[in-house]
């Protein structure tokens, strides 16, 4: 019969271009890996069916259960909502912002009130005296490194006292009201010292945002991966499948030889030993999907069961047409990449900590002033007498530790952690170009390889079907033909596997760029 040529052959082995955009418009991942159509036995003109995807196994019986269509956006939004990695990274985003709620709090007012009281009775002029207090303060810190204070404080003070005959009683009321000011003129003068807190914390928080991304990335990538997993076992498996149809079919167009006598029964043994191997190889491969379904679902928190196991994709796979802008990708990869978003939020902690480590050395010299009204009220003879005044006072308290050693060794070590960020950000950054030109090279080589590949499934369909036509004419064995057909299978697989290699690399520059969390739909929410 006629062989279809490589324009048919791919059509009907990828399944068509209405078919790959539908797909494409349904997930992420589009394409097909089938197989052409190939003549079943030497002059027969039998012809197998294309080759899809098992939707379960058949020799791991109920063990496995039948397999559960799954999507691959389905499957990505499970594993955000069950990741436990996912629920750890948001629970460092609450403890972040609560450490930036315990940080700010050095603004707040602070209220201390103290009162007191005391009887003491003794011999001499005065026999009793009984006083009490009452004190109020009301402070916090200012953002000029400073603090300022409102105290209000009133004693009173009462005595018995007798002398010469005579006796009576003396009472005094003394209060007063204060405002103060503590303010650092060198070392603490400024934001610096009292924000320093609050900036780190709030720094902490975006590296904590950024963990959050860099686990979802991480999640969705290894879903993403298994699923590659799984597509590239039922392809592989189902290719193997079709190779075991030919075996069948060429063991059935042998012993139909053997019955009309032109064919020696010797010819059944290869046959019925390609069979052999051939299941075995199919059984190996229900075993693959197996353990590939059972990882899908334990990554995905998915129950795992008896006949509750598998999972059977839902898509095909192609090469689409892209063009790839190198420069581009590592620009992309550069400002999204969450490694390099996490050495920035070093960066500016360590600039932080080196401006205070740096106002650390300066002397220090805190003005100190406080100021206000005082009220005495005095009646030591029944006769209140009543003054008023005021009080305050100015200090100014100078300290220097001489040498300062530990101070500037400390502004040495920031200054050297910085460095360090700075160092690995470069460091980082080579990486990123090498990674993405690696990864776009091992696209590229995946493109090319597949064109060998389609071309290899051709020639060797061309191949097999010369050989069972020489089978047909008496001219060759058995044996040559399975040949033929191993040797279309391997060209099959590479093609299957060169494909399956082109979304692996897609996949780590979709994941170094930060591209992979909007291709698929997947939003993490801000602070």
């Amino acid at each position: 019969m006629t062989r279809p040529r490589l324009s048919v052959a791919l059509a009907a082995a990828f399944g068509g271009v209405a078919a790959i955009a539908t797909l494409a418009a349904a997930d992420p991942i589009t394409i097909a890996v089938r197989l052409a159509p190939q003549d079943a036995g030497g002059g027969s003109g039998a012809t197998a069916k294309p080759v899809t995807a098992p939707p379960a196994t058949s020799m791991l019986g109920d063990i496995a259960g039948a397999a559960t269509p799954m999507g691959l956006p389905e499957l990505l939004q499970q594993s955000i909502r069950t990741s436990p990695a996912m629920e750890l990274a948001h629970i460092d985003t609450r403890i972040a912002e609560a450490n930036i709620a315990a940080a700010s709090a050095w603004s707040e007012w602070g209220l201390t009130i103290e009162g007191s009281g005391s009887s003491r009775k003794a011999g001499g002029a005065f026999s009793r005296t009984d006083s009490g207090g009452l004190a109020v303060d009301l402070g916090r810190r200012i953002s000029t490194g400073g603090t300022i204070a409102l105290h209000a404080d009133t004693g009173y003070t009462r005595q018995d006292f007798a002398f010469m005959g005579a006796g009576g009683v003396a009472r005094s009321l003394d209060s007063r009201v204060t405002v103060g000011l503590v303010q650092p003129l060198m070392r603490g003068r400024g934001n610096i010292v009292v924000e320093a807190n609050e900036r780190i914390a709030r720094k902490n928080l975006d590296a904590a945002e950024i963990a959050r991304r860099t686990s979802a990335i991480i999640v969705v990538g290894a879903v993403v991966s298994s699923y590659l997993d799984l597509i590239a076992a039922e392809r592989d498996i189902a290719i193997r499948r079709s190779s075991l149809e030919l075996a069948h079919e060429r063991l059935k167009v042998t012993l139909a030889g053997i019955d009309k006598g032109g064919v020696a029964k010797a010819e059944t043994i290869p046959v019925e030993q390609a069979i052999a191997t051939r299941e075995e190889e199919v059984l190996g491969g229900e075993l693959v999907i197996l353990n590939t379904s059972i990882n899908i679902r334990r990554l995905v928190g998915l129950p795992v069961a008896p006949g509750e196991m598998l999972i059977a994709s839902t898509v095909d796979l192609a090469i689409p047409a892209r063009t790839w802008d190198q420069q581009a990708l590592v620009d992309a990869a550069i400002a999204s990449s969450p490694d390099m978003a996490r050495l920035a939020v070093l960066e500016e902690g360590a600039k932080i900590n080196v401006e205070v480590t740096e106002h650390g050395t300066l002397a220090s010299l805190d003005l100190a002033v406080t100021l206000g009204p005082t009220f005495i009220v005095d009646d030591p003879t029944g006769d209140r007498e009543t003054s008023y005044g005021y009080s305050g006072a100015v200090t100014l308290t100078y300290r220097q530790t001489l040498g300062n050693t530990a101070a500037k060794a400390a502004v040495r070590v920031a200054k050297a952690q910085r460095e360090t960020i700075a160092v690995n950000a470069t460091d980082l950054r080579k990486q990123i170009v090498q990674t993405v030109a690696l990864g776009v090279a091992a696209i590229q080589v995946a493109e090319r390889r597949y064109t060998i590949a389609v071309r290899a499934v051709d020639l060797a369909e061309q191949n097999l079907a010369v050989e069972q036509a020489r089978l047909g004419l008496g001219k060759s064995r058995n044996v040559d033909v399975l040949e033929r057909e191993d040797e279309l299978r391997a060209a099959q697989l590479r093609a299957m596997r060169a494909i399956i290699d082109w979304h692996r690399a897609d996949l780590s520059l979709a994941m170094i760029t930060g591209d992979i969390l909007p291709r698929y739909g997947i939003t993490i929410e801000g602070k």
